[in-house]
């Protein structure tokens, strides 16, 4: 008895073994998760319909350097260097909170991602009306 008892123990032992290895090889680290994530977003909704004046046009996540990056473009009235350049204070503010108050960014935050918002003029694209970036000081 003795005998089929360190057997089964053995065995047992074996398999958390096996299912520990398992679930440690299908675990994806946080950055991985956010560059998918980032990526599905963007292949799947980009670019998103108007909404106050945005449209995102991608999403992407930067491993090497932690950021998490919204490229949109500014629209009809939003679409104005003047009156950007005269709200950017409250532009901050708004994301910022958007940013405090997001459930779908916890873990992100939680790692202490970056995120970073660049965002352009419809009707010169290669303009850049707004940018800024938000690190964990800043939604904490």
């Amino acid at each position: 008895k003795s005998r089929d008892n360190i057997i089964h123990r053995m065995r047992a032992f074996t398999l958390s073994v096996i299912a520990a290895l398992a679930l440690t090889a299908c675990h994806e680290s946080i950055e991985d998760k956010a560059e998918r994530e980032a990526r599905e977003y963007t292949e799947r909704y980009c670019p998103t319909p108007v909404n106050n004046c945005v449209r995102t046009d991608s999403v992407a996540f930067d491993k090497s350097t932690r950021v998490y990056s919204y490229y949109c473009t500014f629209t009809d009235k939003m679409d104005d260097k003047v009156l950007v350049d005269q709200h950017r204070k409250d532009l901050h503010s708004q994301l910022t909170q958007s940013i405090r108050e997001s459930t779908s960014l916890k873990a992100y935050k939680e790692a202490g991602f970056v995120f970073a918002y660049v965002c352009r003029s419809q009707q010169h694209p290669s303009v850049v009306l707004y940018t800024d970036k938000f690190g964990p000081k800043d939604y904490r």
